[in-house]
């Protein structure tokens, strides 16, 4: 059959179009095989090769230098060019630290000895004491604390300000003391004569307070310019942090309790909010308040517990151990489920609470400063405990491990050993053998762990660190390092070089970025120490306060002289199975 328009193609025969050249694809299809002639060119030629590589080098170096650039406008200057110059740094290596001696066979069986005979839990109860107070100690309290309000601005921030030998208050006296000042003045009218006239006793501060100082602890600090501008520096470093109250909406009692450390009984807090009134801190917490709705202070077997867990004590006892450096009475009251109980109870539920091989630091710092020096009790569990078994359990344990680094238990170690040395005038047994221990931690921590801007290493006792870029972080471990060294060293090592370093680097750290958002925690301990420090070398001490320490941490004439450097240094190594880490 032809095909009717063409009628030489028969039905079979496909009909040829004519070929189609679509304009846009063209381009594109020269490109491609432009870009294929060149890269077969790149490939297959040494030149290509060699423009592939210079390239490739030429951009590497393009984003190293713009990597670098960044980081140089954030570090120091002289680190762009040590990146390049210096090799690869080393692993740290922990640095040998000391050890404690073994207990001898003597304090072993002395120890054993004085536990035994002890009466058992069954025979002998715990004791609530419910102390009522009158409506007048409440008012002659108010009176006190708005007589000393200006006093206390003054005090913190004029060096040369001193207060008049009268005070303008009269404080509150229990009834022994009462009879005392009533001796005073029958022995004194009597002395006069019966017709003569009456000299009047003048109640003081010291009198009710002997502990109380106005002058520096030890041995006078050396006149120098240095000293008199850091003394200037923590007064008001203080004064500034001092304006600043906590308040019980946006703080929890774990960071509340954080804020008094520093500034011991004084401390004040607003209660609903920044705008709130402004109340006494421990007496808030010790009345059962919230704080961001959690209660410190609970009811346990009818007898005070202080609760554990997040944002309230972080470690056992440690409620009760604050307490203890602020210098809170025994026989303060605490009001809890609408009945009266004092400190003491809680002292009594902390005794009870100790237990073998577990964290006993804060218990040590409360009890040891709290009982007797040879105060010896028994355990809800039914072990005997005393001061210095305490002391033995914290010997063994590890210090790089401890919590904040271990300085919370060298603290407790020290203030132990300062307890006992007041109450009997030698040490001996554990606390000469944990005496000689802190002091090597002392000798190791300044010879080894100090940087040159007076600030400690930032890795603890560790080994030497320097975070220059965390400001936070040096605060924090410094604060801690400062604040155990302060409250521990002799007198006379707090008027050298490392140890006005250390202080003039926290005071200025803080005073520097007043508006800061601190972490409480670290802040709290770092304006302790300041407190510490101002109180022992200047006598300074915040109305309402006490005299945190009466005397330098001595050794007594038997104590063995602590072991040199070198023999700490051939002690026993950190990979060894003896470290203590």
């Amino acid at each position: 059959m032809r095909h009717e328009s063409n009628p030489q193609l028969d039905a079979t025969t496909v009909p040829q179009h004519p070929p189609v050249i679509d304009v846009n694809k063209e381009p594109a299809r020269r490109k491609a095989f432009t870009f294929l002639r060149c890269q077969k060119w790149f490939i297959s030629g040494s030149e290509g090769k060699q423009f592939v590589t210079t390239v490739a080098v030429v951009s590497a170096l393009v984003c190293v230098v713009l990597v670098e650039g960044f980081i140089f406008a954030a570090a120091p200057r002289g680190r762009f060019v040590d990146r390049f110059l210096r090799g690869p740094e080393p692993t740290p290596q922990l640095i040998a630290v000391p050890t404690p001696r073994p207990p001898t066979v003597a304090e072993k069986q002395a120890g054993k000895k004085k536990l035994a005979g002890i009466p058992t839990k069954d025979s002998k109860k715990t004791s609530v004491s419910k102390i009522e107070y009158d409506w007048e100690s409440f008012v002659r309290f108010a009176e006190a604390i708005q007589a000393v309000g200006e006093h206390v601005t003054r005090v913190a921030v004029d060096p040369t300000y001193g207060p008049a030998e009268q005070p303008k208050y009269q404080p509150i006296f229990d009834a022994s003391e009462l009879a005392v000042i009533e001796e005073q003045r029958v022995a004194s009218s009597a002395g006069n004569g019966a017709g003569g006239r009456q000299t009047p006793v003048r109640v003081t501060a010291a009198s009710s307070n002997p502990y109380a100082s106005k002058k520096p602890i030890g041995s006078l600090p050396p006149k120098s310019s240095r000293l008199q501008r850091l003394r200037v520096r923590i007064a008001q470093t203080l004064a500034t942090y001092q304006r600043r109250p906590m308040n019980t909406s946006h703080h929890s009692p774990w960071e509340i309790m954080h804020g008094f450390v520093g500034f011991g009984i004084p401390t004040k807090i607003r209660v609903g909010g920044p705008r709130g009134e402004l109340v006494n801190a421990i007496g808030w917490t010790n009345s059962g308040g919230r704080c961001r709705g959690q209660v410190m202070l609970t009811l346990r077997d009818g007898r005070p517990h202080a609760l554990y867990g997040v944002g309230l004590q972080g470690h056992s006892a440690q409620y009760l151990a604050i307490l203890a450096q602020c210098r809170v009475s025994a026989k303060s009251p605490l009001l809890l489920g609408g009945k009266n109980f004092t400190v003491a109870d809680l002292i009594e539920d902390e005794k009870l609470n100790c237990r073998s091989g577990t964290e006993l630091t804060f218990a040590l710092i409360g009890l040891a400063h709290y009982l007797p020096t040879d105060a010896v009790w028994r355990s809800s569990d039914g072990e005997m405990w005393s001061l210095e078994r305490l002391m033995e359990e914290e010997l063994r344990q590890p210090i790089r491990t401890a919590p904040c680094g271990g300085t919370h238990r060298l603290f407790s170690l020290a203030y132990g050993c300062q307890r006992r040395l007041k109450a009997t005038g030698q040490l001996d047994g554990v606390y000469r053998r944990a005496n000689t221990y802190v002091r090597e931690y002392q000798s190791l921590t300044l010879r080894r762990l100090q940087n040159r801007d007076g600030s400690f290493s930032t890795e603890w006792f560790k080994y030497p660190d320097n975070r220059d870029d965390d400001i936070d972080r040096k605060v924090q471990t410094t604060g801690h390092i400062l604040e155990w060294l302060v409250a521990s060293l002799d007198q006379e090592k707090l008027y050298e070089n490392r140890i006005i370093a250390a202080a003039e680097f926290v005071a200025t750290a803080l005073a520097r970025e007043p508006g800061r958002n601190w972490k409480d925690g670290p802040l709290g301990h770092a304006l302790h120490s300041l407190s510490i420090y101002q109180e022992r070398v200047w006598g300074v001490v915040l109305p309402g306060n006490v005299v945190a320490f009466t005397g330098p941490m001595k050794a007594a004439a038997t104590v063995e002289v602590a072991r040199s450097d070198e023999e700490i240094r051939q002690a026993t190594l950190p990979n060894d199975d003896k470290a203590r880490l």
